[in-house]
């Protein structure tokens, strides 16, 4: 065999040879496809935009619309009272047709609400400084959400989930956004029972109130009768006679009644005594200390 000759193959082998190299190069193609196609994907990005912290500003809208949402359909507080209050109109005036009472629904036909913007909203922060039943919008809130509160502690065990009453999470909530509204006056007195509630004050504070009204009037007793015995003097003020007889050995309670009788010796304390409302005028029987 010389150079020239090639090596002559059987016709069935030629043919098998064949078929392999046509798979190998199908194998080959498909492998250089996968490889492009991967190459692609890898160039390809997707843009996303994504906020920063400026986000955050919009969950306090959300939660105080939340907040606002569980109070329609509560038990006691009037729908428009909450429309009101929830649309940042909290010292609107109320005008009462029927005052609100506890233990009574209040209807929306009860009422209406004189919307006050501007300086008039300013004034409307004053006009809830008064007494008597409430009249702005955010004091007829706070003392609705006040009664609420009060129900949720002689409602036993679970008395959100069993008796429907406000999570006190939602009326502490209400409470503080109220305080917050309050720019050029005071808190009206509603919203500060609904305050001393949520702060567990109310007991211990009335308690106080009570002691201090009746150590001052003590001291008004002995500064205008000094020989009044004890006993009389207590069942005027409510107490029992021990702490009368307590008080009157205290230094600061003799200054107080010394105070009292230097002042009820001058003309303004005439003058003081004539306005109407400051006293009440009792007669007692003269009972002289044993």
């Amino acid at each position: 065999m010389n150079g020239r000759e090639q090596l002559q193959l059987p016709a069935h082998e030629k043919s098998d040879m064949h078929i392999v190299r046509s798979k190998f190069k199908a194998h080959r193609f498909k492998a250089m496809a996968r490889k492009r196609s991967k190459s692609a994907s890898a160039s390809k990005t997707i843009r996303l935009y994504l906020p920063t912290e400026w986000v955050r500003g919009g969950f306090d809208a959300d939660l105080r619309h939340e907040m606002y949402e569980a109070l329609s359909g509560a038990r006691t507080i009037p729908q428009g009272i909450i429309e009101a209050v929830s649309g940042c109109a909290y010292h609107s005036e109320v005008v009462w047709h029927i005052p609100p009472q506890l233990g009574i629904v209040t209807q929306d036909d009860d009422y209406e609400i004189d919307y006050l913007l501007g300086e008039d909203a300013e004034n409307g922060e004053r006009l809830a400084q008064e007494g008597g039943q409430p009249k702005t919008t955010g004091e007829v809130l706070a003392f609705f959400l006040a009664q609420e509160l009060e129900a949720l502690s002689g409602n036993g065990n679970a008395p959100v989930r069993t008796g429907g009453l406000l999570p006190p999470s939602t009326i502490a909530y209400i409470a503080f956004d109220l305080l917050q509204s309050y720019i050029v006056a005071p808190p009206g007195p509603h919203l500060q029972r609904l305050i001393q509630g949520l702060l567990k004050l109310s007991s211990a504070a009335d308690e106080a109130v009570g002691s201090y009204i009746s150590r001052q009037k003590a001291a008004y007793i002995l500064a205008q009768a000094p020989d009044l015995s004890s006993s009389s003097i207590a069942e005027l003020v409510d107490v029992n006679r021990t702490t009368v007889s307590r008080w009157t050995k205290e230094p600061k309670f003799q200054a107080r009644v010394s105070q009292l009788r230097d002042w009820m010796k001058s003309p303004e304390w005439t003058q003081f005594r004539q306005k109407n409302g400051r006293f009440e005028i009792i007669e007692v029987p003269h009972q002289p200390k044993q």
